[in-house]
């Protein structure tokens, strides 16, 4: 029978990621899956230059599991390149715990604006609909270029995700919200992270360093936020 396979930490991808050699028939191309704990084993071994016990930190694991994802993705890259494979980074979620964006996504190089929800400017609020105000920070490549406090509109239903929507909002860190925000946000392309409490500027911080990930749960009341 299979062990059950450990959760390691790894920063998804904005989606899944295909590199197919050129041509006009690539759907027919046998294909090479690389998963994402490969892909996150090699960006930090291959592209951050860290030591396979430092990834081994960074991804909860042993350093022997670190060096097996090392060997196996990269011989899926060489498979797919002398083969003429496509070759496939899966952004699977199983046996995962996401620590936010990728560093290696594009996106995250550009101008992004995160929002906390807070009630004392201070601290997050850790129920995303009930909040006096909204905390948005513009960052470009990790540097924060603005800070601003919007009022919070008053609560209807699906409202606040279109708010924040139409300020170009990014990513959105709070303690909880309903399933139907969170679907709203997803569907708009904006990051959700949840379980987060404490200050704003702790949890800023972690997220910009890659080391907060969303640790809660969609909020069951009978009303979603």
């Amino acid at each position: 029978m299979p062990r059950n396979k450990k959760n390691r930490f790894c920063r998804r991808l904005s989606n899944q990621k295909i590199y197919a050699p050129y041509g006009p028939d690539t759907e027919s191309l046998e294909k090479v899956f690389i998963d994402l704990d490969e892909f996150e084993a090699m960006r930090l071994c291959d592209y951050d230059g860290k030591s396979q016990i430092e990834a081994s930190d960074e991804m909860g694991l042993s350093r022997g599991t670190v060096q097996r994802l090392l060997l196996s993705g990269r011989k899926k890259i060489i498979d797919g390149i002398f083969h003429s494979k496509a070759i496939i980074v899966r952004n699977d979620n199983e046996n995962i715990k996401f620590k936010g964006e990728n560093n290696m996504n594009i996106d995250f190089k550009n101008t992004n604006r995160i929002a906390f929800p807070t009630n004392d400017k201070v601290n997050v609020e850790e129920h995303f609909g009930h909040c006096k105000y909204f905390a948005i920070f513009t960052v470009k490549d990790k540097e924060i270029m603005n800070t601003e406090y919007v009022a919070a509109p008053a609560h209807q239903p699906g409202l606040l995700p279109k708010f924040l929507g139409e300020m170009n909002t990014t990513a959105i860190i709070t303690g909880g919200m309903g399933q139907m925000a969170i679907n709203l946000f997803k569907e708009a392309n904006v990051e959700v992270i949840l379980g987060a409490r404490g200050s704003i500027e702790a949890n800023l911080s972690e997220y910009l360093g890659g080391e907060l990930y969303s640790t809660g749960s969609a909020c069951t009341h009978t009303h979603d936020h």
